[in-house]
């Protein structure tokens, strides 16, 4: 058992710490041991919370600190308490504390450039209206006067502890709560956002009008710290909306409560942890400056999430992939199986391979294509929500069985017929 002792200054009192877990069942010997201090002169007092002692030396009573920490060493015999230096007790509670604990919290990140009227819960998310069409604004949590979202999260205790104390510290923290944050934002990028209409694009989670991120954090559970409002410029590089970005109105839907619940339950199985990386990546694209890393990001996105056989090659790709975006409707099927061989012939070879901008590649719009890709996408992803896909190879039998249906087979015959004579190349028809 290890404690340490803080010396009482002037009008402040001293402390004996230590990690409430290790003492959590040493309430009895606490108490013979502070029954040992009062004889030596000492008023003290176990913190409520279980991680140590307060104290203060008699008035009359002469003490140094060597012979406070003699003293203490004496009435807490099975215990090894050291001095410190430091002066701070959540400095010394936090070198005390293991690594692993955590501390139930609420966080509440302000959200800009969205536009909330009513209050929308979904999984363990709140995004909370703003402050003028509150029906209950006494009961907000923040103080933020625009929209904000709230959630229930456990955050490192150590990291808690060690708040306030360096702007680097504040940093890791206030990061760690806008990355959770993402994942809610997400859902809105998924349902309401587009490469056609940037502006619909909501700010980065906890970014405000001044370029700072901002962070409340409410300590639950037996704890003597108190709420934090954390601000700082902990992302030296970001992207802001210059315009309104959406309005929210509606989150309620099976995919997006699918897409909530990786966040509640967490991404247990393949499928579950594909769809939540790419959701990840698509976030990734739209705050993406350029059109040509937003464009292949969600080439890759799209390859990542239906994870074709890396021997799946040309029109044995295409087809798959067409087939996952089809709905199992040939004319659907038939449709983007020729717009995603255009896209990935015309453009995205020409980026990859003959290292082309968009400026360079005539008639074609960035905007629309990155619209194009992202909604087959979103159709991979709410096939599965839907299907209740788990495992790759569930997504894989899923495409197979459709294309060696014969309107399906017909379909695609037809189409790669069609374009190859148009390129002059040869037919090369997949087997399926």
């Amino acid at each position: 058992m290890i404690a340490k002792i803080l010396y009482p200054k002037e009008n402040v009192n001293g402390n004996l710490l230590w990690n409430k877990s290790d003492f959590s069942d040493k309430g009895s010997q606490i108490s013979d041991s502070l029954k040992k201090l009062k004889p030596l002169g000492y008023w003290a007092s176990a913190f409520p919370e279980g991680d140590g002692i307060t104290f203060s030396v008699n008035k009359g009573v002469i003490k140094t600190d060597d012979i406070i920490l003699s003293d203490f060493r004496d009435a807490f015999n099975w215990v090894a308490i050291d001095s410190t230096s430091c002066g701070d007790g959540n400095t010394v509670l936090a070198e005390l504390e293991s690594e692993d604990t955590v501390l139930n919290c609420t966080v509440m990140v302000p959200l800009e450039k969205i536009y909330l009227q009513e209050t929308l819960e979904i999984g363990i998310y709140k995004f909370v209206c703003r402050k003028e069409f509150d029906p209950e604004p006494f009961e907000r949590l923040a103080e933020f006067t625009s929209e904000y979202l709230q959630f229930d999260t456990s955050l490192n205790y150590r990291d808690l502890l060690k708040l306030n104390k360096t702007i680097e510290h504040n940093d890791i923290v206030i990061n760690k709560c806008l990355s959770l944050a993402e994942h809610a934002l997400d859902l809105v990028r998924f349902t309401h956002s587009s490469f056609i209409r940037p502006e619909l694009t909501p700010n980065p989670a906890g970014q405000v009008s001044n370029g700072f991120y901002s962070v409340d954090i409410i300590p639950r559970g037996s704890t003597h710290l108190k709420p934090f409002e954390l601000s700082g410029i902990s992302r030296p590089l970001s992207v802001s909306n210059n315009w309104l970005g959406p309005q929210v109105d509606d989150l309620n839907s099976r995919v997006t409560h699918y897409l909530a619940s990786l966040e509640n339950s967490g991404a247990n199985t393949e499928m579950e942890l594909s769809a939540k990386v790419a959701l990840r990546s698509l976030r990734q694209s739209f705050y993406s400056l350029g059109s040509e890393s937003q464009f292949l990001n969600l080439i890759f996105t799209l390859d990542g999430l239906a994870e074709p056989e890396s021997n799946w090659r040309g029109w044995k790709q295409r087809t798959y992939i067409a087939a996952l975006v089809s709905k199992s409707s040939r004319s659907t099927f038939e449709q983007v199986l020729e717009s995603y061989d255009t896209i990935y012939t015309d453009v995205r070879n020409k980026l990859v391979h003959e290292g082309k901008g968009f400026y360079e590649l005539s008639g074609i719009s960035s905007n629309e294509v990155c619209e194009e890709i992202f909604g087959y996408i979103k159709d991979v992803i709410t096939l599965i929500a839907t299907s209740s896909f788990t495992t790759k190879q569930e997504l894989k039998d899923y495409a197979t069985n459709l294309l060696q249906r014969t309107d399906f087979e017909n379909a695609y015959t037809q189409v790669i017929t069609r374009v190859s004579n148009a390129r002059g190349k040869n037919v090369h028809l997949p087997s399926w």
